[in-house]
């Protein structure tokens, strides 16, 4: 069976969560994740980047019969060590959205989580090398509506630059920090020469919709696989507003 549309699904840190947080949203055991792939993988699907998906929904490609894509936001070190060796196993490639003025840094922007290391440049270019793709999260993790017309241009176009002369290659799907955004920040990302954007909204994505508001959902928590997989059944059948 075909699917119609394509599902994007969005992760954090592929880690134990810690002791006094167990249930923290931003995070998913290796072990959970692995289930969830291993899952997918039961039901026919292929990985795809976002940047496939994109130019799916403007008729530039095909994709797989069941295509998937799955995304990593901020770049934390743990994809690399816990999502990726699970990914492999498949031939599936991901997108990892880094923070361009905290790559190699840590998650500063999120001062009540657990510091974490994130990935530094050398890392961001071997995953790139390697068929996987990178995208920009921002400069500084901020929120793009709260932003005034310069700031929003440095968060964007600014991001895309550092994190292209880091790669020397180009960077054209931006995700956007907590999801948040409006019609002003849709025409930036544009503007800035982005070709996605990715929101929390959750819907599975159609051929033909707008791949700079981009349905994505959230994985994150302690819950079993069986719940993953109903929630991804509820996500195909949910209309796209895109």
């Amino acid at each position: 069976m075909i699917w119609p549309r394509v599902p994007v699904l969005c992760y954090h840190r592929i880690e134990q969560p810690p002791a006094h947080a167990p249930r923290d949203t931003n995070f998913v055991t290796p072990e959970q994740f692995a289930e969830q792939v291993a899952m997918l993988a039961s039901w026919g699907c292929t990985g795809v980047t976002v940047r496939d998906v994109a130019r799916w929904q403007r008729g530039e490609m095909t994709l797989p019969p069941r295509a998937i894509a799955l995304t990593f936001d901020d770049a934390y070190d743990s994809v690399v060590t816990a999502a990726i060796p699970t990914l492999a196993q498949h031939g599936w490639p991901c997108t990892v959205y880094a923070v361009s003025h905290q790559v190699g840094g840590s998650n500063v922007w999120d001062a009540a989580a657990p510091r974490a290391t994130l990935l530094d440049a050398a890392a961001l270019r071997t995953l790139a090398a390697a068929g996987h793709e990178i995208g920009s999260h921002s400069r500084h993790h901020r929120r793009i509506t709260t932003l005034t017309d310069r700031e929003r241009q440095d968060e964007l176009a600014g991001s895309r630059l550092e994190l292209e002369a880091r790669l020397g290659s180009a960077v054209t799907s931006f995700a956007f920090p907590y999801g948040t955004h409006d019609r002003p920040s849709l025409r930036a990302l544009s503007e800035a020469g982005y070709t996605s954007g990715g929101t929390l909204k959750r819907w599975a994505n159609a051929r033909g919709g707008n791949p700079l508001r981009m349905g994505r959902m959230g994985i994150g928590g302690p819950i079993p696989t069986w719940q993953v997989a109903a929630k991804l059944v509820k996500l195909m059948v949910t209309p796209s507003r895109a």
